[in-house]
């Protein structure tokens, strides 16, 4: 039997995807050039808001998460076996690395099954890969004119560390509020300076992990190396 939160969760996980899945798709029917695809990668990076309300990390790794792997795959160019040809996430994987989409789900599982007790943790590897590279790549997109290395503009870093270290802050924000109400959740007392200095360390690391990575492993590289460090300076 599922829990009365384990319900809510998969009930709002599924329905935000869906939501932003359709706000994409309206998006590339107003302006067919818009990057849709970059536009579900930071969006989904809200569900980081929604997690606290699961009770297992079973159902939250195994029905929240992993099911979306699976989708994804069948999406991908790359897919050997039937796909999901013509549809908007066939769409959505064609606009960018072939198994990028799939790795960020994967990293949302893993995320999601070993960090169950430290979703504060999870939160900030997931805002890092979703609203850190996410606003990186659009700024860099569109005003980055100076390469700093290969492809990667220093427009795009810089955009990489801010969007790190605000949506770090947030996560470490939302978190201790709910720990009042919550202590089941396991949030560490942090002081303002930590949460500062935890939240610039953290973009400052995303933006030199990104600039290095592989284009398409970075959606694995970043939020696992992510978590690692924040669980090495004591989140």
């Amino acid at each position: 039997m599922f829990s009365p939160g384990d319900v809510a969760g998969l009930v709002l996980v599924y329905a935000y995807v869906s939501l932003v899945v359709s706000l994409a798709a309206w998006a590339r029917k107003r302006n067919p050039t818009c990057d849709y695809r970059k536009l579900i990668h930071i969006l989904v990076g809200n569900i980081v808001f929604l997690w606290w309300v699961f009770d297992d990390r079973w159902t939250m790794g195994l029905l929240a998460a992993l099911p979306f792997v699976f989708l994804l795959l069948m999406a991908t160019p790359e897919f050997p076996l039937k796909r999901l040809t013509g549809s908007f996430l066939d769409e959505a994987t064609e606009q960018g690395h072939g198994y990028g989409l799939v790795y960020y789900a994967v990293s949302w599982t893993l995320l999601a099954l070993f960090l169950f007790d430290d979703r504060m943790v999870a939160g900030i590897a997931i805002a890092a890969m979703s609203f850190g590279d996410g606003l990186g790549g659009l700024l860099g997109k569109k005003y980055g004119r100076k390469k700093l290395y290969r492809k990667k503009t220093y427009v795009g870093t810089f955009g990489v560390f801010l969007g790190t270290a605000t949506a770090a802050l947030a996560v470490m924000a939302f978190y201790t509020f709910l720990s009042g109400y919550l202590p089941q959740l396991g949030v560490p007392e942090l002081t303002p300076m930590f949460a500062l200095g935890a939240a610039a360390l953290a973009g400052a690391f995303v933006a030199m992990v990104e600039l290095f990575s592989p284009g398409e492993y970075d959606n694995l590289i970043v939020p696992l190396s992510t978590a690692a460090l924040m669980l090495l300076i004591g989140l």
